[in-house]
C-alpha cells in the first residue's frame, strides 16, 4: 500500500513539473537576464534599465571557456532571422566581456536575444531566450 502511495505522488509531482515547464514557454524575462551558450562557452546578457554606467536595452557578451571560441551575443527585433544588434569576444582570450552595447527600444517591447559559440567566421549552435525593453 505504501509503495502504491508513493508512486501516485511521484506522477502527481511529475505532472506537476511537466504544468510548470509548459507554463514558462514563450515567457519574455525583463531586467538583468543572462542565458549561457552550449558547452560553458560563455554568455549572454540584457539589460533592460540603465544602472549606474550600465545602459538600459543592452546587450554584452562573455567568453568563460579557452577552447579556441568566442561568444556572440544577438538581438533580432522582429523574429525575422536577421540579427538587428551584435557584440562579440572575437580575438579575445576567455575571461573577456565585450563592452555594453545600448540602444532605445519602445518601453515593453519583446525580442529575442541569441549567445552563439563563434570561432572567425564560423558559429556553433544558439540558445535564445526572449526579453523585454
Amino acid at each position: 500500500m505504501k509503495t502504491r502511495s508513493t508512486v501516485i505522488r511521484a506522477l502527481a509531482t511529475g505532472a506537476c513539473a511537466i504544468g510548470l515547464v509548459a507554463g514558462l514557454q514563450g515567457q519574455a524575462w525583463a531586467g538583468t537576464v543572462t542565458i549561457y551558450a552550449p558547452s560553458g562557452a560563455g554568455s549572454a546578457t540584457w539589460n533592460a534599465d540603465p544602472d549606474g554606467s550600465t545602459p538600459g536595452d543592452a546587450i554584452r557578451a562573455c567568453d568563460t571557456k579557452s577552447d579556441g571560441w568566442g561568444i556572440e551575443t544577438a538581438l533580432d527585433y522582429n523574429y525575422d532571422g536577421i540579427m538587428d544588434r551584435r557584440v562579440d569576444t572575437r580575438g579575445h582570450t576567455a575571461g573577456y566581456c565585450s563592452p555594453w552595447k545600448g540602444g532605445d527600444l519602445t518601453e515593453g517591447r519583446t525580442v529575442r536575444m541569441y549567445v552563439t559559440p563563434v570561432s572567425g567566421s564560423s558559429y556553433g549552435p544558439s540558445t535564445y531566450i526572449d526579453v523585454t525593453a
